[in-house]
């Protein structure tokens, strides 16, 4: 350890830091693809999509549901994140974040970025699935870049193996090459509506 980094843990505290033990690709097999297009078909799916829909729109009411959303909005960046109950079902829950994903991407969308990773937190295991979207790069010739609703990053969390919650933000670019952002609820329509 370097002097800085003594220093540093002298008066913060020595802060440790874990490699995830698992950090690879995420990848959907054929089983899984399979079993996604079956529940998109299914009851099962309608239904989620709709009750997340009320406990949204409750929520936006500041009203509380059975479902337990959570609003995350600020000037740079919106969305939601919805936390895991056994009235979802862990099947239900695993394939309304990949449904998220396959929802934005047709926005003019491409996947930058495609990973799990499995770390250890004191005495938990943290297990983070992630979809990151950017925009499609668009008319090059255009003035400004089509930023869309920005980037879109969605990431489902389980905790010693049972889910937690799903979160998906939209993070837009405050930079003079691009358009304004288009508005988050637009999206949140998209992503309801099917």
């Amino acid at each position: 350890m370097g002097f800085f980094e003594d220093i540093v843990g002298k008066i913060f505290g020595k802060q440790e830091q874990r490699q995830p033990l698992v950090h690879e690709v995420l990848e959907r097999s054929e089983k899984e693809l399979a079993s996604y297009k079956r529940w998109l078909m299914s009851d099962s799916s309608k239904e989620l999509i709709s009750d997340f829909d009320r406990a949204y729109s409750l929520k936006m009411k500041q009203v509380e549901s059975s479902l337990a959303v959570h609003l995350l909005q600020s000037k740079y960046a919106n969305g939601f994140a919805l936390s895991y109950n056994e009235q979802i079902g862990a099947e239900n829950f695993q394939h309304f974040f990949d449904y998220l994903k396959n929802i934005v991407e047709p926005q003019g969308y491409r996947v930058a970025q495609a990973d799990r990773k499995l770390k250890v937190k004191g005495e938990a295991e943290e297990e983070i699935e992630k979809w990151y979207l950017k925009p499609l790069a668009g008319d090059l010739s255009a003035q400004l870049i089509d930023q869309r609703f920005g980037n879109i990053l969605i990431e489902k969390v389980s905790i010693n193996r049972k889910p937690s919650y799903i979160k998906l933000m939209a993070n837009i670019y405050q930079d003079r090459l691009y358009t304004k952002a288009k508005p988050f609820e637009e999206l949140y329509q998209q992503l309801i509506t099917r």
